[in-house]
């Protein structure tokens, strides 16, 4: 009875708050089966300090309120607001909202986001696995695992992405039993599905990874078809998840142009997700790289649309 009526006041709250200006929430589109994952950061909360949109500080120029994510958010309808939001936040903290629309708390806007998303979303948050190489910020992260469980969301977190698996394993030098500990302890929190970034340590595995992230060739960008044969060797990882937005990449993606990041992503990206078995996560906002404000050539084969806009064609378009 108490799920049921917080997941009415929010939808409720959907309806009125977020969509300030007498917007309706438009009908929810047919999409294909399956995953529609992207990554758009909206709070973090690294080491203790709380941003919203972080992305600000590495050369984002638009200044996002509340009401623009939450409408990015029911244009595309994603299943999984991947690293949605970083670390532990404090759910009573106000976030920014455009002007004219009333004040919003931390837990008001994630409730409102879930229910912008598509059919079960989920938000799915990071956690830092560097966090742990001290007792201070050590801290911090079990805190964040912790109270990111227990946000009493309208769908609560039971997933959770760990970040930077290479640096924990090679640079922090941790040992199989501390890693077995680490694991032990998300689950025993309660974790359902435990996924980590294993970008640059492909062959280390532990088998309470449930699903694995990988990154795009960013030489060639193609799939890296040999991370995917290297993961398909671990019986515990499920699912596959590749990226372009890690800061590398990324650098190296917004050097393309706007025509040439088009076709990476409609010819070498989205007719392989079903052929090679894996789910893109398509970033709409990436330290200072927009979807929204990369706009293809007028007389170019994508016709002046935004990379905003081929990605929610891409979403919607049934897997080849």
């Amino acid at each position: 009875m108490f799920e049921k009526t917080i997941i009415a006041l929010a939808a409720l709250a959907l309806t009125m708050s977020p969509f300030c200006h007498g917007q309706e929430m438009a009908a929810e589109p047919q999409a294909p089966a399956g995953k529609r994952q992207v990554r758009l950061i909206a709070l973090a909360n690294p080491l203790g300090g709380g941003e919203w949109m972080p992305t600000k500080k590495r050369g984002l120029d638009k200044d996002y309120t509340a009401q623009d994510i939450l409408e990015m958010i029911e244009e595309l309808k994603p299943t999984c607001l991947e690293r949605f939001i970083t670390g532990w936040q404090d759910p009573d903290r106000l976030v920014p909202v455009r002007e004219g629309c009333p004040p919003m708390t931390v837990l008001e806007f994630l409730n409102a986001a879930i229910l912008a998303g598509g059919e079960g979303c989920e938000i799915v948050p990071k956690l830092n696995l560097q966090w742990l190489k001290n007792e201070r910020s050590a801290a911090l992260f079990w805190k964040s695992a912790q109270e990111l469980y227990d946000l009493p969301l309208v769908r609560p977190i039971r997933n959770i992405n760990l970040d930077v698996w290479d640096h924990y394993c090679n640079e922090i030098h941790t040992t199989q039993e501390e890693r077995d500990e680490m694991f032990r302890r998300l689950r025993e929190i309660g974790y359902e599905k435990i996924g980590v970034n294993m970008t640059g340590l492909y062959r280390v595995n532990h088998p309470e990874i449930d699903y694995a992230d990988f990154n795009i060739d960013k030489n060639t960008w193609e799939v890296k078809e040999s991370a995917i044969k290297t993961l398909r060797q671990f019986p515990n990882i499920k699912e596959l998840y590749m990226y372009i937005d890690y800061p590398g990449p990324m650098d190296a993606f917004r050097t393309n142009s706007p025509d040439r990041q088009a076709e990476i992503y409609c010819k070498n990206i989205f007719p392989y997700q079903k052929k090679l078995g894996f789910t893109f996560v398509y970033a709409v906002i990436q330290d200072s790289w927009n979807a929204k404000e990369s706009v293809t050539s007028e007389d170019g084969p994508y016709h002046g649309k935004t990379m905003y806009d081929i990605t929610k064609e891409l979403l919607f378009k049934p897997l080849e």
